[in-house]
């Protein structure tokens, strides 16, 4: 890790929810496995559920059971609700919930930014107790359009009155990385989530953090 942002340059903290501050691996691969159970097909292995999440959820379930492209909605919408059934399995990454009450104690604005259904977000937010410092959450519908479109992260700088420039976007996969760097911010990749370093070396993150704690070194 290199702390390579100027000291007090950073107002906001914007994060990635799944595989960046909450573990819903567990969640993803069981309605994923769910959706496709009932519907005759056959189901995933974990790694092969990992590698279809770079897709919004209505074409990665698409993908995931061979349907075609008009079944889409209807299967993200089963999809969703057996995730929501789910969601206690959802856990917070150990130090997540610490880091968070570091960077609100030092009156840094915080959001998160997700490809995730809004509803699911909140939802594992608050199961996991990470929602009583991030008022900001927005999901797929209050963005523009999906990572690696830069739109949702601006649209949470706007909401913050924050400047991007002043934003750290804290992410764990290629459209974390793509994103921010459309939005003007400085991307900060995590190694605890989903992705392995040496893959997220090639990513295009600024710098990786093997702790929560150690995004303190960028402030």
């Amino acid at each position: 890790m290199t702390a390579t942002t100027a000291a007090g340059s950073v107002r906001a903290v914007l994060f990635d929810h799944d595989g960046t501050l909450v573990d819903s691996l567990p969640v993803v691969v069981e309605a994923t496995n769910a959706v496709l159970i009932a519907q005759g097909r056959p189901t995933l292995a974990p790694a092969a559920v990992v590698a279809g999440m770079i897709l919004p959820t209505g074409p990665r379930m698409a993908a995931a059971g061979g349907f075609p492209a008009d079944q889409e909605r209807a299967l993200a919408e089963a999809y969703y609700a057996a995730a929501i059934r789910l969601v206690d399995r959802a856990r917070a990454y150990a130090g997540c919930a610490d880091l968070i009450e570091s960077l609100a104690g030092r009156g840094l604005a915080l959001g998160v930014v997700s490809n995730n259904e809004s509803r699911f977000v909140h939802v594992a937010m608050h199961a996991t107790g990470l929602d009583r410092r991030i008022a900001l959450r927005l999901g797929e519908a209050d963005i523009p359009a999906p990572k690696p479109h830069p739109g949702g992260l601006l649209v949470a700088a706007e909401r913050l009155g924050v400047a991007p420039a002043a934003c750290l976007y804290v992410g764990d996969s290629p459209v974390d990385a793509q994103a921010a760097a459309g939005a003007g911010m400085r991307a900060i990749g995590v190694t605890w989530g989903t992705h392995r370093r040496d893959e997220l070396l090639s990513y295009g993150f600024a710098a990786l953090i093997d702790r929560p704690a150690d995004l303190l070194g960028f402030l």
